[in-house]
């Protein structure tokens, strides 16, 4: 019995070991004959063609990184240009907004500190036109030597346009013979009128405080005329002139008028039977007034 058991086993051994060998040789083992020959260098040239299909897809893979990484660093300056110029603008606006301040601030102060009402000073150089000088059988012509004046005004602005009260009297010696000296007073009504000049170069800066202007006036003039003989003699008439100048604001209550007036007084009487008789008075000046706003 034991030997019957024993050849069982052995007999299974052996066949368990040929089973074993054949699944392993189809397994394991290359194949024998042509086949095996062909194989190896097929799959190799497989393997060498998807090794070099994978290296150049690498290669576009790290380009593509690359060009990627690029775009992102200019993404990022971009980005970092964009937050400069938004800081810029920022800063540029707060300035805008600074300066409408300021603006805003003198436009308020000059309107609370600006009043139309003004004083006047004037000195004038004076000299006289032709003035007709009648004696007692013919008549012939007085001019006076160049003389001075002073006046005093005061007045008030309503835009472009001046309207002001003056006093004003000059004195000039005669130039004709048998006369000594001419004095004009006057109490006259000024009008003004004002054309700005846009844009002046003074000082070395832009200002639109230059203007031009034309005057005219009316009132009262009274000519007083001494004689050789220290005899002297006066009357009052109706008194006018006309002229024109410049003006020149250079501080905000503060001007300066530079200009030329023509001026004649009519319906006078000067002098008696034994001395020359006038029939008006004529001068000219030339101006310089210095105006202070209140």
């Amino acid at each position: 019995m034991m030997k019957k058991i024993m050849s069982v086993a052995a007999a299974s051994v052996l066949l368990f070991a040929a089973a074993g060998d054949s699944v392993a040789g189809s397994k394991y083992k290359p194949p024998k004959g042509p086949a095996a020959a062909g194989c190896p260098g097929d799959c190799q040239d497989q393997i060498d063609v998807l090794n070099s299909s994978q290296a150049r897809q690498d290669e576009q893979i790290n380009a593509l990184q690359a060009d990627q990484g690029r775009q992102d660093a200019q993404i990022s300056a971009l980005e970092g240009g964009q937050a400069r110029q938004d800081e810029q603008i920022m800063a540029n606006s707060a300035r805008l907004d600074q300066h409408d301040q300021t603006l805003n601030a003198l436009k308020n102060r000059r309107h609370d500190q600006y009043n139309p009402w003004y004083v006047k000073g004037v000195a004038r150089l004076v000299w006289s036109g032709s003035m007709d000088i009648d004696k007692a059988e013919y008549g012939y012509k007085g001019e006076t030597d160049t003389g001075y004046g002073l006046g005093l005004a005061g007045g008030r602005r309503f835009g472009n346009f001046r309207a002001e009260g003056e006093m004003a009297a000059q004195t000039a010696d005669f130039a004709t013979a048998g006369l000594s000296e001419l004095t004009v007073k006057t109490l006259m009504l000024n009008g003004f009128y004002h054309v700005p000049v846009p844009e002046f170069w003074v000082f070395g800066r832009n200002c639109n405080t230059l203007s031009v202007y034309g005057m005219a006036g009316m009132g009262a003039g009274k000519a007083e005329v001494t004689f050789d003989d220290d005899v002297e003699d006066s009357d009052t008439g109706f008194a006018y002139k006309v002229g024109a100048g410049v003006a020149y604001d250079f501080a905000a209550n503060m001007a300066l008028d530079l200009g030329y007036e023509y001026m004649r007084t009519s319906s006078l009487q000067l002098g008696n039977e034994e001395h020359t008789l006038f029939n008006d008075v004529k001068t000219s000046s030339v101006n310089a007034a210095l105006r202070y706003s209140f």
